[in-house]
């Protein structure tokens, strides 16, 4: 795989486990709001085991941008742009 789809679709992971924590946070506070007037009990053990989940998969799809990124950079100073030949790829998996 092309290095510059693989960040791409490394970085679309990593949009999507952003947006699933961010709506189970969602989830997770307002459970606390309603359980902090009386009006409900405390979020569900399977939320707060699926945020973490999220957060998890978030900060590892960080991590796999940030490896293609440095092999970016260690291109850049081994060979400048213009003398870039074709190289092989490398397929990242989570």
């Amino acid at each position: 795989m092309d290095k510059t789809l693989a960040l791409l679709d490394c970085l679309v992971q990593l949009k999507e486990a952003q947006n699933c924590a961010d709506a189970l946070l969602s989830d997770i506070v307002a459970d606390a709001v309603r359980a902090n007037k009386g009006r409900g009990g405390v979020p569900k053990p399977a939320t707060l085991k699926a945020f973490r989940n999220a957060l998890k998969s978030a900060n590892t799809h960080c991590y796999q941008a940030e490896l293609i990124l440095a092999e970016f950079d260690a291109l850049q100073t081994i060979m400048p742009i213009g003398q870039q030949q074709p190289i092989r790829t490398v397929t990242y998996s989570v």
